[in-house]
């Protein structure tokens, strides 16, 4: 099987070697446990370590603060997108009545979110700019512009399609509210082909981070968790402790 290497130091370790190519996988977590860090990591290495361009979609966070955000380590988003390596979509602003000035912003939007149009533009700018890698951020987000969860499973599966049928690599980030639950609304970690689970756990008075594996088809995954450290050049996962 072809493998995508995620950029995480000690990750691929423990999913034999790298995200199975053309699979849309789940990061799901804890408020601060690293998922949004984890998937710019998973496109900036990329482009910068394999050369596989990629398409961020921002559902709610505002662009300019990623950006800023990402420079704590060292990342500058904006040069890549200078280059054409990286490609930003804007799609929270014009729900809000906010005009944006993104290259790459839905325009028109009004107050519901059309996925059939977000999934068009998705597909329009990764054959623009050629990419191989897809982050989402994320499902929760869809549910302040749809009408209620059967909506937001419903667009859930159309993008996890619409991304299987396109052959790229792709991440889908979602949240966790109970540290023992493994999604938001219950249903996707079952609509994607694997599931990657970070978690903020309290230990001797103070918050460790975690990740660990739930699934992922067609590979000899570990179920272990492991620690994780936030470093000033990204995430690493020690792979090496149980």
């Amino acid at each position: 099987m072809e493998r995508t290497k995620s950029g995480v130091p000690g990750f691929d370790e423990i999913i034999g070697g790298g995200f199975p190519k053309g699979t849309c996988c789940l990061v799901t977590g804890t408020a601060g446990s690293g998922k949004t860090t984890f998937a710019v990591q998973f496109l900036y290495k990329g482009i910068t370590e394999f050369k596989e361009n990629g398409v961020y979609v921002s559902l709610e966070e505002r662009p300019k603060d990623l950006r800023e955000e990402m420079h704590n380590f060292g990342w500058d988003m904006k040069k890549m997108e200078e280059n054409g390596k990286l490609a930003v979509i804007d799609a929270g602003s014009a729900r809000e009545g906010i005009k944006s000035e993104e290259r790459y912003a839905m325009r028109n939007m009004g107050i519901r979110l059309n996925i059939s149009a977000l999934s068009a533009h998705i597909f329009e700018i990764c054959r623009e700019v050629n990419a191989r890698r897809i982050v989402i951020d994320s499902i929760p987000s869809l549910q302040l512009r749809l009408k209620d969860i059967a909506e937001v499973r419903r667009a859930t599966s159309l993008l996890t399609n619409l991304l299987l049928e396109m052959g790229r690599t792709s991440l889908l980030i979602t949240e966790i509210g109970d540290p023992h639950e493994f999604s938001r609304y219950g249903f996707e970690e079952y609509v994607t082909r694997g599931v990657v689970v970070m978690r903020l756990i309290p230990q001797y008075g103070e918050l460790k981070r975690t990740i660990q594996v739930m699934k992922m088809r067609g590979t000899n995954h570990s179920t272990r968790t492991y620690p994780m450290q936030f470093t000033s050049q990204g995430i690493v996962v020690n792979s090496q402790k149980t």
